[in-house]
């Protein structure tokens, strides 16, 4: 197709010559615009040239090549058109060849893909079926081992947990105030410390913040070394004022000295603490209130005064007057003004019926005055009898007082000073004699009652040395008052002792007062006796409601006032004996009507469970079927049974509500120690021994009659000996019956330790005290009766002389009582020489008796010592003769009263020996006691000792276990994660596997893809 025809050529070349010497035809280059010859060209580059060289023959031979090359070209048009169309038609024909074997192999393709994927799903359901079987199977053990390690892990804790509320359990103690000491209860209700009311002071903290708690001010003794059983707050009340509190605590004395000093300006919270020592006083007495001053007395006379008598027109003016002007005050004095009337026995001429007196005028006041002052021109001043010391002798009365005092009491004076004003306003003067102690006073109040200077006469005031006071309400005095009457009727000496009664309208005030501390503390004693009641057996919630009925009833219908201590659980009673009697059968009626009444409580739901896994069976065990009632709809539970099942009840719920119960596991088949049954309602104790709940509750309740202290575990066969805690007993016994447990197991410590502990010796009184070694005698007081005591004789307190002294002044005095009752008994035949106190009988003869021992010369019937000379004037002169009235008839043998004496003071020694060997005996037996004592501590410290050992062990195998089960924990590790490693290796297999058949399919996929692509070329 690019050759040139054969004619166009030969054409090219035929054309002749121009003139130019170029040949006659067109340089196509040129017409085409690229010929590169330019002039040297050898065709033609114009028209012109051509025209002008081209013949005409030229011309239509160049027209026919023309034509030719036309049809030429057309040709090749036509040739190139065919071509095209046939290569559009085949390259559409390969196009349809390329889909269809393109769709043929996609289809081929999609078709391997989904066999592929088939068995690539196949493959990867059977390696997830086989990891999530390897999987499961290891979270199966890892989940096992897990609970084991839970369960094992809740186990210890449980099991920690058991022990640190069994050990908080067991160092619980209970502080209480009993008979008026002190008493700390550590576990079984065994007393750890104890001090007497002899050893007792009590101190009061004031200025103590309004918001300030019971364990702060704890805080501030026990910070200070004090341990908790050496102190009891008794109470924490507002001061007077408001704002600030005041705490009264006691504690021994020892310690209340030295924390005196220490507390005493301490500065707490903002405030600077006061602090005062104070006797002890037990709680629920009568309390303390002496009186300031209580040596000074206080005396009194009328002031220096006139009298003035005014005259009225008629009797009804004088009585109005009288009436108007009486207490009404005249030149400074409140004066007395009444009608005037004649003096008893006499007749006075110028006396007038309407007239009136008017008293107690100051001496310097003058008629005018008194008339201006009664309205009447008729006054005149009443005379004063003349003699003796008169009223304006102030200063003078004064001086003769402190004269006669110095005679009285010498040196007791410390002062004798006016009371301002002088004189009162009431026309008294007032002066106080201040003395160096109240015995002094008294002393010489004695030796001035009915003493008068001159005409002056004088009242007295000396305040009892101590007093006590309380407030009872006005319905138990009412009840008592036969009680109280005869109280008061039975004090012989009313200056020594004396109870005063103020009923005012809802209380009655008693104080008791006296200057003898022994009478006073005797009274005392039986008069809070009676403030505090008896005690009645029994106790019921709804008798604790405000205005009860039923006591209401009990005072109506015997005259006993029944008291409900809602707090205490206390029911007390107030009246005579036949009224106390009478209500106590009425309230046991009462409370056995009440027993049968049913309690309702309505169940938290976090109760249920526990109640109908252990409270219901507990209950309906102790109290029985019928009287435990459960709605579980509704969540309420109704018991009958009394106050124990109601207090059952309420333990039950507020265990429930405690959190997590730790009930020990019945597959270990324990026995109760009680009943030797398999336990029912099961309660562990931190010695590991389970008992049955009712078992516990009865063994408990039993401990009230039997009074066997401390309370152990009975396990072991009864060697176990482990105390039972006390919230252990606390969980079964009401507040009333615990309260009378922790009494019944001080007097039973008490009695079991006579040596330890003395009653003191006052009838009714309820005071221990410590008894001391003879060589460490100290005098006590009793805080009650204030009776002194010496702790090693047991006698009365002796200063100054030791107990053996004592005991030998003691039998002198006894032996001389035995002598003054043998002379009494003999009439006065025989007497004692009032020389050298030898023994003299008189058989017959005159008065004159003369010693054979000193020679003294006697007169028998006022047994005064004369010389030989004097004796017979004096029996004449004093007694009008010389014989005796009643002469002695009948001899008296004075060997054998002498013999007697003797036989007498034999037996004394006697029993002086046989009181020391008591001693002695008692002391051997207190030794022994303690030597046994001792031997019993050392065989449950060898025991304890064991225990520890054993417990060391115990937790040493307790620590292997577990560290062989972290070693047993730690394989299952290493084996899951070697599992896990394998399987982590497969998948990397799977998904390398998986890489290379997606590889080889793409290169098979890219190989067919070439093949098809040469076969269309």
């Amino acid at each position: 197709m690019s050759q040139r025809p054969a004619s166009e050529n030969s054409a090219h070349t035929s054309v002749g010559p121009s003139r130019s010497s170029k040949g006659g035809e067109v340089c196509r280059a040129w017409k085409a615009g690229m010929c590169a010859r330019g002039t040297k060209c050898r065709f033609l580059h114009g028209i012109e040239e051509h025209l002008e060289d081209v013949v005409p023959q030229q011309i239509e031979t160049e027209e026919k090549l023309a034509m030719e090359a036309r049809a030429a070209e057309i040709a090749r048009a036509h040739a190139a058109e065919t071509a095209r169309v046939r290569a559009a038609e085949a390259k559409a024909r390969a196009a349809e060849i390329a889909r269809v074997r393109a769709a043929e192999a996609k289809a081929r393709a999609a078709e391997i893909a989904k066999v592929r994927a088939a068995e690539a799903q196949a493959r990867a359901a059977e390696i997830a079926k086989a990891r999530a079987a390897e999987i499961a199977k290891a979270r199966a053990a890892e989940a096992k081992a897990r609970a084991a390690e839970i369960a094992r892990v809740r186990a210890a804790e449980t099991s920690a947990r058991a022990a640190e509320i069994a050990k908080e359990a067991a160092a619980k103690t209970v502080q209480n105030v009993v008979l008026g000491s002190i008493v700390t209860f550590s576990a079984g209700l065994e007393i750890s410390h104890l001090i007497t009311g002899f050893e007792c002071c009590t101190l009061r903290i004031a200025n103590l913040p309004p918001n300030v708690r019971e364990d702060e001010i704890n805080a501030l003794f026990t910070n200070r070394g004090l341990d908790r059983g050496r102190f009891h707050l008794v109470s924490v009340k507002p001061m007077p004022g408001g704002g600030k509190l005041s705490a009264e605590i006691i504690t021994d004395a020892e310690s209340g000295k030295a924390l005196s000093l220490d507390l005493s300006g301490l500065e707490f919270r903002d405030e600077v603490l006061t602090l005062e020592v104070s006797g002890y006083n037990s709680p629920g007495s009568m309390s303390a209130a002496t009186e300031r001053d209580s040596n000074v007395l206080t005396i009194s006379w009328r002031a220096p005064s006139v009298r003035y008598v005014a005259e009225y027109p008629d009797t009804v003016n004088a009585t109005a007057k009288a009436q108007e002007l009486n207490r009404q005050m005249c030149s400074g004095r409140r004066v007395k003004v009444e009608i005037n009337t004649m003096p008893p026995g006499r007749f006075v001429p110028a006396f007038h019926h309407n007239s009136i007196k008017i008293s107690f005028l100051p001496p310097t006041i003058s008629d005018e005055e008194v008339k201006t002052f009664s309205g009447s021109d008729g006054v005149r001043r009443l005379t004063v009898k003349r003699g003796g010391v008169f009223s304006e002798d102030v200063g003078h009365i004064t001086a003769t007082l402190r004269e006669d005092i110095g005679c009285i009491s010498p040196g007791t004076l410390k002062s004798l000073e006016p009371l301002l004003p002088t004189p009162s306003i009431d026309g008294t003067v007032m002066v106080r004699a201040r003395f160096s102690s109240w015995e002094d006073a008294d002393a010489v109040h004695t030796r001035l009652i009915n003493h008068r200077i001159g005409n002056v006469s004088f009242w007295f005031r000396l305040p009892n040395p101590t007093q006590y006071s309380i407030t009872i309400s006005t319905e138990q005095f009412r009840a008592q008052k036969p009680l109280w009457d005869a109280l008061i009727g039975g004090i012989k000496d009313k200056r020594a002792c004396m109870l005063h009664i103020h009923e005012q309208s809802a209380v009655v005030r008693m104080r008791l007062s006296g200057s003898k501390k022994e009478a006073i503390g005797a009274l005392k004693v039986r008069a809070e006796n009676l403030i505090a009641g008896e005690k009645v057996e029994g106790w019921h919630m709804t008798l604790g409601y405000p205005n009860n009925k039923f006591l209401r009833s009990v005072f109506d219908d015997t005259g006993a006032l029944v008291r409900a201590d809602c707090r205490r659980q206390v029911l007390k009673v107030y009246g005579e004996s036949k009224a106390v009697e009478q209500a106590r059968e009425l309230i046991k009626d009462k409370l056995e009507q009440l027993s049968s009444l049913e309690y309702t409580k309505i169940l938290a739901k976090q109760s249920v469970r526990f109640f109908i896994a252990r409270g219901i069976p507990e209950l309906r065990e102790t109290f029985g079927e019928d009287n435990v009632k459960f709605v579980i709809s509704a969540r309420r539970i109704t018991i009958s049974g009394g106050e124990e099942a109601r207090h059952a009840l309420e333990r039950l719920i507020q265990g429930s509500l405690s959190g997590p119960q730790i009930v020990p596991d019945p597959s270990g088949q324990q026995s109760c120690p009680i009943c030797y049954d398999t336990v029912s309602s099961p309660l562990p104790l931190g010695c590991g021994h389970v008992y049955c709940s009712p078992c516990m509750r009865h063994f408990l309740t039993s401990a009230l009659e039997s009074g066997q202290f401390p309370l152990t575990c009975m396990g072991d066969e009864t060697q176990c000996k482990v105390p039972i805690p006390i919230p252990t007993i606390q969980q079964f016994l009401p507040q009333t019956s615990f309260n009378r447990l922790l009494e019944i197991a001080f007097h039973g410590y008490i009695s079991r330790h006579p040596q330890e502990f003395k009653y003191c010796k006052t009838p009714d009184c309820n005071q221990i005290y410590r008894s001391t070694d003879p060589s460490t005698a100290v005098a006590g007081q009793c805080p009650s009766c204030f009776s002194n005591i010496c702790t090693s004789c047991h006698d009365d307190a002796h200063d100054g002389m030791d107990c053996v002294e004592n005991k030998r002044q003691a039998g002198r005095v006894a032996e001389e009582r035995e002598t003054e009752a043998w002379l009494a008994a003999h009439g006065g035949r025989v007497k004692k020489c009032p020389t050298c106190q030898a023994l003299i009988e008189k058989v017959d003869g005159c008065n004159h008796m003369t010693c054979t021992l000193c020679d003294s010369h006697i007169c028998w019937r006022c047994m005064g010592v004369f010389s030989a000379s004097t004796i017979y004037p004096h029996m004449n002169r004093d007694h009008g003769t010389i014989y005796d009235e009643n002469p002695v008839n009948e001899a008296v043998n004075v060997q054998e009263q002498q013999w007697l004496f003797g036989l007498a003071a034999q037996q004394r020694q006697q029993q002086e020996e046989l009181r020391d060997w008591r001693v002695e005996q008692a002391r051997f037996e207190e030794r022994q006691r303690r030597e046994a004592d001792a031997a019993i501590r050392e065989e449950a410290e060898r025991r304890a000792a064991i225990a520890r050992r054993e417990a060391i062990r115990g937790e040493q195998a307790r620590l292997e276990a577990v560290r062989r089960e972290q070693a047993r924990l730690e394989d299952v590790r290493r084996d899951e994660a070697r599992r896990r490693a394998t399987w982590q290796d497969h998948e990397t297999q799977y998904q390398q596997m998986r890489q290379r058949e997606r590889a080889r399919a793409q290169a098979q996929q890219e190989e067919r893809s070439s093949s098809w692509g040469c076969t269309i070329m």
